[in-house]
């Protein structure tokens, strides 16, 4: 009688289980799925009703793994918090400075809080991203003044040259505001942001503003100038012999703080800021 196809394939099969039962016995095989991109749940193990627990591991995630860590924080704060949870959360996203965090950042800088809008600002400077900047720039025209004047601030920290065009945006649209002589807050930053990080031509252009705008704001960005070791002493010169040409008394403290600052030394402004110094009654 002959054997049935049946009987064949299983007479196979035992012979495979049989032939290997001499050799070692296989190790279990065991498949860890990590988390690749952050997710609107929670991470593994956290419960997001309870804001202690959140805040504690939060804490342990931004001192372990940093690409672990800003992953397991940007879900649970894509998941949704409580506000002080999340203000926790966006702080240590900005310490990690992983781009794992950028889906979370850009979700909190529109978020309806200020304060949750400034902090969000604050992380995405770490990132250093083309996104991010852009996202940055946009929070210029922020329905919140204290927003816009963080932007700002945090253009001016974060030096890149491709932000120039939105600070000269915020800075003209402000420049008529004509709120006494310091002027709006976006205004005093993103002048001092422009002569800290703009170019030579952005400095002379600040420049023609002297008559123009609150002097108060300019103040600060020519002091940021005149601070700068890279920039051209024919530029800080041209800066000094402008400030002295107003010839009011806020001109003057200016050129004394340069004066005392560089006790000392003697370069073509230092020496204008002297002799202006003691034009200037």
């Amino acid at each position: 009688m002959r054997p049935s196809r049946t009987t064949l394939v299983l007479g196979v099969a035992l012979a495979g289980v049989t032939g290997s039962a001499s050799a070692q016995p296989r190790r279990p095989v065991v498949t860890t799925v990590a988390m690749v991109h952050p997710t609107a749940e929670a991470p593994p193990g956290w419960d997001l009703s309870r804001a202690d627990d959140v805040l504690a591991r939060i804490g342990r995630a931004a001192t372990g793994d940093p690409r672990r860590g800003a992953l397991e924080i940007s879900s649970a704060l894509l998941a949704g918090v409580e506000p002080h949870v999340a203000a926790a959360g966006l702080d240590s996203l900005g310490v990690l400075a992983r781009p794992e965090s950028a889906d979370a950042i850009l979700r909190f800088l529109d978020h309806r809080r200020v304060s949750l809008r400034r902090r969000a600002l604050i992380a995405a400077a770490r990132l250093h991203t083309p996104a991010m900047l852009r996202a940055i720039d946009a929070r210029l025209g922020d329905s919140d003044p204290e927003v816009r004047a963080e932007a700002a601030r945090t253009l001016a920290d974060v030096a890149d040259p491709t932000s120039v065009r939105a600070l000269w945006a915020a800075f003209e649209h402000e420049a008529g505001s004509g709120l006494g002589s310091e002027g709006t807050a976006l205004l005093q930053e993103s002048a001092r942001a422009l002569g800290a990080r703009g170019s030579e031509q952005d400095v002379d252009r600040l420049l023609t503003y002297l008559r123009r705008a609150p002097f108060g704001a300019l103040a600060r960005a020519l002091e940021a100038s005149l601070r700068r070791p890279e920039l051209p002493n024919p530029v800080k010169l041209r800066v000094v012999q402008a400030i002295a040409g107003i010839a009011t008394p806020q001109a003057r403290e200016l050129l004394t703080r340069l004066v005392d600052e560089h006790r000392g030394r003697s370069t073509p402004a230092i020496d204008a800021a002297r002799s202006a110094v003691s034009r200037i009654q």
